[in-house]
């Protein structure tokens, strides 16, 4: 039996791991996703396999990007099968302290 959560990686699941390693396993692409303004701008999506074996699609902050450029490059089909770990930290999110994903 399998219970689908959602498609895109959250703090909060990271954060329940105990193991916050994770493997790129498909090149990033960019898509349009709606704001919560109404607007639609474009993101990076990275599909990541998560140490229990979970794929989901994360959505990585700017900080994070410029990690995954320094360590693997531009060329996001050569991050395929690069390893890195999560960290989470608290963070002012439009006025609220969230949990925030970040590579390490």
């Amino acid at each position: 039996m399998v219970l689908v959560k959602d498609i895109y990686l959250t703090a909060e699941e990271v954060n329940d791991l105990e193991d916050k390693s994770f493997e790129i396993v498909k090149g990033a692409q960019y898509k349009k996703m709606l704001q919560l303004d109404g607007t639609e701008s474009e993101k990076l999506v990275v599909p990541v396999r998560l140490s229990n074996g979970i794929v989901r699609d994360w959505v990585p902050n700017k900080k994070s990007q410029k990690v995954l450029l320094q360590k693997f490059g531009a060329e996001t089909d050569n991050w395929i099968g690069k390893k890195a770990m999560f960290k989470i930290a608290e963070q002012n999110v439009r006025g609220e302290m969230r949990k925030v994903i970040y590579v390490q």
